[in-house]
């Protein structure tokens, strides 16, 4: 099972009709569309990027498929969590971040540790006590592994505050994305 497949079983878990839902990562808008159909009609979605390209990506294909709950945000994660925290503290049913950068894009636009620490942080308090943190690290790229090791480091400072996380990496020759997944305690 691909990771994407595995995120999308997680977000089933926890979306359901009338939820909110956060991408702090859009790229190119699978998931974005993927929660939008789990939260339905009376949900909403919040997507981010810092990507113009992103975000008309995710845009077409949130119309393609008739998609009207989402709203796309052009902007840093972490700058536009801090935005969100008054309205939506603790309210989240998931988050997602798929770290690196938008494939087929220009690769030196890419997550970057400090900001994705600061708004794993700020993610956090805008999830909701039964939500669900899902962080996919993308390595392959300059600086993903470093990003991953930050990431992961954050993690393990979580579930040693009593928090659950769980760990994906899958089996491959090549450098594997990882799967992060935390549940507040």
């Amino acid at each position: 099972m691909q990771l994407t497949e595995l995120a999308h079983q997680y977000l089933a878990q926890h979306l359901s009709e009338g939820a909110l839902a956060i991408d702090a990562t859009a790229g190119n808008g699978h998931d974005v569309l993927k929660m939008a159909q789990l939260v339905g009609t009376t949900g909403s979605v919040i997507a981010i990027d810092i990507q113009t390209s992103a975000l008309e990506s995710t845009r077409e294909r949130l119309e393609k498929a008739e998609v009207t709950t989402a709203t796309l945000i052009k902007g840093d994660h972490a700058k536009v969590f801090d935005t969100l925290l008054n309205d939506y503290l603790s309210q989240a049913a998931a988050i997602t971040f798929n770290l690196g950068y938008l494939p087929g894009s220009d690769k030196s636009v890419q997550t970057q540790p400090a900001s994705t620490l600061r708004a794993l942080d700020t993610a956090i308090k805008l999830l909701a006590p039964k939500g669900a943190l899902l962080v996919t690290a993308y390595r392959g790229h300059e600086g993903g592994i470093e990003e991953s090791k930050q990431v992961e480091q954050w993690m393990l400072d979580q579930e040693s505050n009593g928090h659950i996380v769980e760990y994906h990496e899958p089996q491959a020759l090549r450098i594997p994305p990882i799967l992060w997944v935390f549940k507040p305690a």
